[in-house]
């Protein structure tokens, strides 16, 4: 994983998880691998790793069994949430950026409208 120096890096990984969540990667109630697992693959600290898992279970898309790990939440409400903010968060993270590069609103839009065309046109 690349990480953004923008971001804390807890951040990113909880954002990753989430977005791996959202997309069926992980299912609800599935397992998931050990602190020390999951920081050597997100090559990070394992403290770094359990923050972010501790507050993923704080927010309610994992939780802990005493003896057997953490899994993923089995609240189907709360996965469905999650994947209804992705498209919102992700176009307000496009729109806000363009507006950064100097576009007006009207221009995004044409943007986007030009660019689904070509799509349409060229498959």
């Amino acid at each position: 994983m690349n990480y953004n120096n923008q971001l804390p890096i807890y951040q990113q990984i909880i954002d990753n998880i989430l977005l791996s969540i959202a997309k069926g990667d992980l299912l609800p109630g599935e397992k998931v691998a050990s602190v020390r697992e999951m920081a050597a693959n997100f090559k990070v600290n394992p403290n770094t790793m359990q923050r972010s898992l501790a507050k993923l279970e704080e927010m309610g898309y994992l939780f802990s069994e005493r003896t057997s790990g953490r899994f993923i939440t089995k609240d189907v409400g709360i996965i469905a949430r999650l994947k209804s903010s992705f498209p919102q968060q992700i176009t307000k993270k496009y729109v806000d950026e363009m507006m950064e590069y100097g576009m007006i609103k009207d221009g995004i839009e044409d943007y986007v409208k030009n660019y689904i065309e070509r799509m349409d046109g060229n498959g």
